[in-house]
């Protein structure tokens, strides 16, 4: 499959899509609040997607209206960290944004492999300094 830059670069992977795998993802394994999700996702992603608290939070009170996460204050008599689970309904939408983005990645990632061939030559060793 043969793809434009601009394709790859805006093609149908976005951060509204990126993001809710991710934190279904990862709440999946274990919950978690919203800065903790924060951390774990700039751990994985580091500077390739940008995330922050304007994305984030409105992004896990639109996973709990459509019942894809639920969440309990960690202290429910005083102001703390609202924690969010993975509902079944999350569950199933995550096995389906997994399965629609799995493709994307595997051609993304071979285009990267290319390019990195191309620039580099087979089994290159990172280039630190140019």
């Amino acid at each position: 499959m043969s793809r434009r830059v601009d394709d790859v670069i805006r093609g149908p992977i976005k951060s509204k899509t990126v993001f809710p795998a991710l934190i279904l993802h990862f709440i999946a394994g274990r919950p978690d609040h919203g800065y903790g999700l924060m951390q774990r996702i700039d751990a994985v992603c580091g500077d390739l997607i940008a995330v922050n608290t304007n994305k984030i939070y409105p992004l896990l009170r639109r996973l709990e209206e459509r019942g894809f996460v639920t969440a309990s204050w960690e202290h429910p008599t005083k102001r703390s960290r609202r924690v969010y689970v993975i509902t079944p309904e999350g569950e199933e939408r995550l096995i389906r944004i997994k399965s629609l983005m799995l493709p994307y990645l595997d051609s993304v990632a071979g285009a990267i492999d290319r390019l990195k061939s191309e620039l580099y030559g087979v089994g290159s060793q990172p280039l630190t300094e140019l």
